[in-house]
């Protein structure tokens, strides 16, 4: 009686051994992509077997985001941290010296300094004493608020927006996730590479669909004018020429009339077509700076920060692409867009 009871322990504990090893080997730790741009690229790249949590979901705002109990759980469990960097998403700063963590943003591609000086050949020069004095008080002001989430500190962190630096972003992540891959995982190794291969094929594709839809665009006509200067790899990879009105607005969106009077007289110098808003509707000042001027508002938002409602990073890319070019008088051929929509569909979770 005591063996067969002595029997039974043994059997019931080599059982719950068993079972409790096959739940470790069933949940592995899970690679954390921090943003929604860099959640659907690792997503894209990685082989299905390996477990990704998406940390900031899409309606979030990533310059305003702290991290919760729960994601500070995901966080401390994860087996990579993969983020934009502290450019973009200021939350994650304390992490960025963790061996796990890997920035994929603009401090990690090297576009940062030399985009940042190219594009302040882009701003509007401030021609008379009234408009110098308004852009220095408007500086303080900026100061003395503290902040304001697009000043990155001289580093522009909206990468994606050109699809050579995404291609640059999907290099580093490749690099990464094919470390965690053992070399005897050959069918993994193999996904991930062809996974990864499709993913920057798609981006090049989006690149040279980029340059058709601005090709029938004039060059007098490639004009983005919108609150931040967020779109500045998109402006400078294909010939465009931006204007934020934040420097003449103020992080407050001024109404006060020396400052829209400002605005509207470099508008008018400048000859620009029309206004981008940055959220539907669009802002109060945006509606009024385009009631004084005359100029038109684009039928729909540009989306400068990351994935639009419903849509992928492809579509989103696809989306305001199409939005500038028809805006602006141009023509977008959105059949193949959609192509490269569905193409990024069939890659990400």
């Amino acid at each position: 009686m005591r063996a067969n009871i002595l029997k039974g322990a043994l059997l019931s504990g080599a059982f719950l051994c068993c079972g409790l090893n096959q739940e470790v080997k069933a949940s592995p730790k899970s690679i954390v992509a921090v943003e929604p741009i860099t959640c659907e690229l690792v997503n894209a790249i990685a082989p299905p077997s390996l477990p990704v949590v998406c940390l900031i979901s899409k309606d979030q705002d990533v310059h305003k985001f702290k991290i919760t109990p729960k994601q500070l759980q995901e966080l401390n469990s994860a087996s990579q941290i993969i983020t934009l960097g502290q450019e973009m998403t200021p939350a994650i700063k304390s992490w960025l010296q963790r061996p796990l963590t890997v920035v994929v943003g603009v401090s990690a591609i090297g576009a940062g300094k030399e985009a940042h000086r190219e594009h302040k050949t882009h701003e509007v020069e401030h021609s008379s004493e009234e408009d110098r004095n308004h852009h220095d008080e408007h500086l303080e002001n900026e100061n003395e608020d503290g902040h304001h989430h697009h000043l990155h500190g001289g580093l522009d962190p909206h990468i994606w927006h050109d699809p050579r630096n995404t291609k640059k972003m999907a290099d580093l992540i490749y690099a990464e996730l094919k470390q965690d891959i053992p070399a005897g995982e050959r069918k993994n190794r193999k996904v991930l590479r062809e996974r990864y291969k499709n993913v920057k094929s798609i981006l090049s594709d989006l690149n040279q669909w980029n340059k058709k839809q601005v090709a029938s665009l004039s060059a007098s006509d490639r004009w983005i004018v919108s609150k931040h200067k967020a779109m500045e790899y998109f402006a400078d990879s294909y010939g465009f020429k931006t204007l934020s009105l934040l420097n003449y607005l103020g992080h407050s969106g001024s109404l006060r009339p020396q400052a829209m009077n400002i605005a509207i007289r470099e508008l008018k110098k400048s000859d620009v077509p029309v206004l981008f808003s940055e959220q539907e509707p669009p802002s109060k000042v945006i509606r009024s700076l385009s009631q004084r001027s005359n100029i038109p508002i684009a039928p729909e938002p540009i989306y400068v920060d990351g994935i639009a409602p419903k849509e992928n990073t492809i579509s989103t890319a696809v989306k305001n692409t199409c939005n500038i070019v028809n805006s602006l008088g141009g023509s977008c051929d959105q059949r193949t867009g959609q192509s490269l929509k569905a193409r990024w569909d069939s890659l990400i979770r």
